[in-house]
């Protein structure tokens, strides 16, 4: 832990700070730009600015240079395609077909150069289409004031734990920079929120998840089910949904709100939902970090 203090510590604190900067520039002159009116699917009531994704970014982008890591060209443009057709989506929704081309894209610059001795193609399907689901689902779950900014900081921070027990210092490094500025974040998103991340936001961070669950898996830092059981309340309600819909013959692809924390929310009110969501997160992050200890994963 000490390496990581010693390496990260400045950069940790300059990326809030950037964050924290970003969100009141956001809020206080910026706040009609891009605004998430309510709709039939909607759990708030009034509008909200859906760019805190840009102050997110912005800050972890910052803390990166602090840290002078420099990402590799193909991580790069993965990451500025996915968030630049995510940000004009929040502004004027494009097709479908384009995003997905850009989301496709995206994960594989980022399997070619995370995973580029992935052994057959019949690896690469599955994670392909596994890391385009998890850009999706990210922007799915982003439904309910605090949930995806909830899950961000304790999924980056639980697997910045683990790869420090293994020894991982960037990797480390760059969860805990994540998380950080997802704290800083969710403090402006907890209910009644006042920001909302955004598809430059959820998108952009469902891509950080699968890279980083990537490069842990590919150096050895952690097996590859504890990024899935870390970030299983997500990815199993965003699932399990979906494959309901389908079931049912149902238009599987429109806005909908039958996802499990969306009727939880309905039913018992945003702040109960919000606290059963980030105690089943704790507990699966905890489970994670146990297992890793005694070293059964």
């Amino acid at each position: 832990m000490g390496a990581v203090l010693d390496s990260w510590l400045v950069p940790l604190v300059a990326a809030c700070a950037v964050t924290v900067s970003a969100l009141w520039l956001i809020l206080s002159r910026l706040r009609q730009f891009a605004l998430d009116t309510p709709n039939h699917r909607s759990l708030h009531e009034v509008p909200v600015p859906r760019t805190g994704g840009l102050a997110v970014i912005a800050g972890v982008a910052s803390g990166l240079m602090v840290s002078q890591l420099f990402l590799s060209p193909g991580i790069l443009l993965a990451f500025l395609a996915l968030f630049a057709v995510s940000l004009i989506d929040d502004l004027r929704p494009l097709r479908a077909r384009t995003r997905f081309f850009v989301q496709v894209l995206s994960v594989l610059l980022v399997l070619y150069t995370l995973a580029p001795e992935v052994p057959h193609w019949l690896i690469w399907v599955p994670l392909l289409l596994g890391g385009v689901w998890v850009i999706n689902l990210y922007n799915f779950m982003d439904g309910m004031d605090g949930f995806a900014g909830g899950m961000t900081a304790i999924g980056f921070a639980s697997l910045g734990l683990i790869s420090v027990l293994s020894g991982a210092v960037e990797l480390a490094g760059i969860c805990f920079l994540v998380a950080g500025c997802s704290v800083v974040f969710l403090y402006y998103n907890w209910p009644q929120a006042r920001i909302f991340l955004g598809d430059a936001g959820s998108t952009v961070i469902g891509l950080a998840v699968f890279s980083v669950s990537i490069t842990g898996w590919q150096q050895n830092v952690f097996h590859w089910l504890v990024p899935l059981l870390i970030f299983s309340p997500f990815w199993l309600d965003a699932t399990v949904t979906l494959l309901i819909r389908v079931a049912r013959g149902e238009r599987w692809w429109e806005a909908h709100r039958e996802h499990l924390y969306q009727r939880m929310a309905l039913r018992f009110g945003v702040k109960v939902s919000l606290c059963v969501e980030l105690s089943v997160m704790l507990s699966t992050s905890l489970m994670a970090v146990l297992l890793v200890v005694s070293g059964l994963v």
